[in-house]
C-alpha cells in the first residue's frame, strides 16, 4: 500500500521544514512593547487640546480643588496602568468632556499622548494608535482600585 507511506512522508517532510522555519519565524516576530508608541508632537498637542477641554474639570482650580480625578499621578496609574490603550482612548471619546465642545480630529488621540508622557512614558517616533490592544503600562504605585 504505497498510499500510508507516502502520506507518512510527506507528514514527516513538512514538520522538519517547520522546524527549520520556526527560528526564522521567530526571529521576525515583533518583541512585546514596554507601552504605546506616541510622539512628541502629539504630546505637545494634546496639552493644548487638555488645557482647552479637560482642565477646567480635570486640573486644579486657584484653590487647589478639582472637580473630576486627577489623570496624572498615582491614583491616575493605579486605576489605569495596566488597561488598554483603547480603553481609555473609548472612554474619553464616548464621555468626555461630559458637555460643552469635544475635541475634533486627531484631538482624543492628542490628548492621550500628553496623559502618557505626564504618566512618565516616553515620545517615540510612530504616532499613537489610539486603538491599539497594547498595555498602557504606567507604573503604578502597587495599589489597586
Amino acid at each position: 500500500m504505497p498510499a500510508p507511506c507516502f502520506r507518512l512522508t510527506t507528514l514527516l517532510l513538512v514538520v522538519q521544514f517547520l522546524n527549520a522555519a520556526a527560528p526564522a519565524i521567530a526571529a521576525q516576530s515583533p518583541t512585546p512593547s514596554t507601552g504605546p508608541v506616541f510622539t512628541e508632537e502629539q504630546a505637545t498637542a494634546g496639552r493644548l487640546e487638555f488645557e482647552r477641554t479637560c482642565a477646567p474639570c480635570h486640573a486644579p482650580d486657584d484653590g487647589g480643588e478639582r472637580r473630576a480625578p486627577a489623570l496624572s499621578g498615582p491614583s491616575f496609574r493605579d486605576k489605569w496602568g495596566d488597561r488598554r490603550v483603547r480603553e481609555l482612548f473609548v472612554r474619553m471619546r464616548d464621555g468626555m468632556p461630559p458637555t460643552g465642545v469635544r475635541p475634533q480630529g486627531d484631538g482624543y488621540a492628542n490628548i492621550l499622548a500628553f496623559l502618557l508622557r505626564e504618566n512618565g512614558q516616553t515620545a517615540g517616533a510612530r504616532p499613537l494608535d489610539p486603538l491599539s490592544y497594547d498595555r498602557l503600562a504606567l507604573a503604578s504605585s502597587g495599589r489597586r482600585r
